[in-house]
């Protein structure tokens, strides 16, 4: 798991997006850019920066929210279910604050990290500083 804003280049496939190439967090990338490449639509993910399981607050335009921190994890179109479920993972309906959701499933990865420890490791194993806000590394 990588730090906040450490990122890397993952070509995606879903034409919704305003973008055909985005930042994703450099530690799920390799995987975010092979499930595109297998066919399965993506619309967001991230690593969890070594927070899994921790309390969390956010605000938006519902109020004020407190939950776990996710698990490293994609944010899957509907149509890529059957994919992902073929690739071996186990996506779930994604429901936002207002109770719906929209199409979309969220799937846990396979890889990323689960504590800062293991974030430390990360950095350490791929030669990146561990430092927040590096940007878009190789």
């Amino acid at each position: 798991m990588c730090l906040y804003g450490v990122y890397r280049w993952v070509n995606i496939i879903n034409k919704n997006q305003n973008k055909n190439v985005v930042a994703v967090d450099a530690c799920i990338a390799e995987e975010v850019q092979i499930l595109n490449e297998r066919g399965i639509k993506t619309i967001g993910c991230c690593c969890g920066h070594g927070r899994a399981g921790q309390i969390v607050e956010y605000q938006n335009g519902f109020g004020i929210w407190k939950e776990r921190e996710y698990p490293p994890h994609v944010l899957i179109a509907q149509e890529s279910i059957n994919i992902a479920r073929q690739l071996g993972y186990n996506p779930y309906p994604y429901f936002s604050a207002d109770g719906k959701d929209n199409g979309v499933s969220i799937m846990p990865l396979k890889s990323g990290c689960l504590t800062e420890l293991d974030c430390k490791k990360w950095h350490q194993s791929n030669s990146v500083e561990y430092k927040r806000d590096l940007g878009i590394i190789k």
